[in-house]
């Protein structure tokens, strides 16, 4: 494989693996280790159906045509307006679930209210904004790295607090699955990284293809053992009702404080990582959207606009961050699975899509759109 694939799989896997998957135990804590696996398999499948999609819309269009620009060649303004609007709410929703996981984590370490901790990760990020973004990028790659060695620290020492008993205990109801969904897709969510993987490689469909599949296996791999681990050291009844970082931490580490140090920095690293990231994004989609200018008085504006609407929301429900994710997921099933949907279906309708077509043909497209569907009504079950 070239080390161009290889670079390929990496921003696929490293778009995807972050902070979602600490709200995983939590959701699939009640349903048991090998339902919470299964459920997962299933958004996975979704997930690489949804990114073929992609491909296939971005093959067509012309390499690195980005989402703003297929919504609207193929529906339109009233489509790009419906994909712009899913994509800030997706970014203020998961904003809102990063400061709200950080804020338990600094509330728990300094013994502070967790509405003052979320305060001060957010005011501390919009200053670091401010004054620049291009350091904040190249430090971005390095603590990704650093999180990486951090997760497989915390794996290895959980390895031995867990119990098989635990792994084999659950119970599935429909209602338990359905509001696992959200969170579940939420975590496969490397859609956005599509059109530059594309860019990137060119159009080889088998290479593409390839690197979909592998980009996006790695993140189920280290979700299966994550929950391995999270779900051997606790019971369903003690993980059920669980709403934020902090007490996942505190209930996994067993009482052991050294060993809740190490899965505590894994968890602020992955909450970093993954709120600058998003943070990057939207604080360019902001710009570029409400065409704000690069001077200091206009990055001073563009940062409150990022910054305090997520902020007002983490303040007010200072324990909302499964919900927070959860709501994401709605956001994504609409850019990640009902825009895709009905764009592949207006191509194919039109006689074009001939470069390549995900697989499955129109049912496999149709089913795609209901389980978006239900991603969506689990937010309000």
């Amino acid at each position: 494989m070239s080390s161009k694939n290889i670079g390929a799989i990496s921003i696929v896997a490293g778009t995807a693996i972050g902070a979602g998957m600490l709200g995983l135990p939590m959701v699939i804590g009640s349903l048991g280790f090998v339902t919470g696996c299964l459920a997962m398999l299933v958004m996975w499948a979704l997930a690489i159906f949804s990114g073929l999609m992609l491909i296939e819309i971005n093959l067509e269009l012309g390499s690195g045509v980005n989402f703003n620009h297929m919504t609207r060649e193929i529906l339109g303004r009233p489509g790009q307006i419906i994909a712009t609007g899913s994509v800030f709410f997706l970014a203020y929703c998961l904003l809102v679930a990063y400061m709200t996981g950080m804020g338990g984590i600094i509330s728990n370490a300094l013994t502070i209210d967790a509405r003052i901790g979320s305060a001060a990760f957010a005011i501390i990020s919009a200053i670091i904004f401010f004054i620049g973004t291009n350091a904040l990028v190249s430090a971005n790659k390095i603590l990704f790295v650093i999180m990486l060695s951090a997760m497989v620290a915390s794996f290895t020492c959980l390895g031995g607090h867990i119990s098989l008993q635990n792994l084999n205990m659950g119970t599935p109801t429909p209602k338990g699955l359905l509001l696992a969904l959200p969170v579940l897709f939420t975590s496969f969510g490397f859609h956005a990284s599509i059109p530059s993987v594309v860019s990137f490689v060119g159009e080889n469909k088998k290479s593409l293809v390839t690197i979909l599949v592998i980009g996006s296996s790695i993140p189920g791999l280290c979700y299966v053992t994550w929950l391995m681990l999270s779900l051997g050291s606790a019971t369903p009844a003690q993980l059920a009702g669980m709403a934020n970082v902090d007490a996942l931490i505190s209930l996994i580490s067993n009482g052991s404080t050294w060993l809740g140090r190490i899965v505590s920095v894994f968890a602020v690293l992955a909450l970093i990582t993954s709120f600058f990231g998003v943070s990057l994004g939207l604080f360019d989609l902001v710009a570029e959207t409400f065409k704000r200018s690069n001077d200091n008085v206009s990055r001073a504006g563009t940062s409150a606009l990022v910054f305090l609407p997520p902020l007002a929301a983490s303040v007010l429900a200072p324990h909302g961050f499964i919900a927070a994710l959860s709501h994401a997921g709605a956001a994504l099933a609409v850019i990640a699975i009902f825009l895709p949907c009905i764009m592949v279906l207006k191509m194919r309708s039109e006689g074009k899509s001939q470069q390549f077509r995900a697989i499955g043909g129109s049912p496999a497209v149709i089913t795609s759109f209901v389980f978006g569907l239900v991603i969506i009504a689990a937010n309000y079950l």
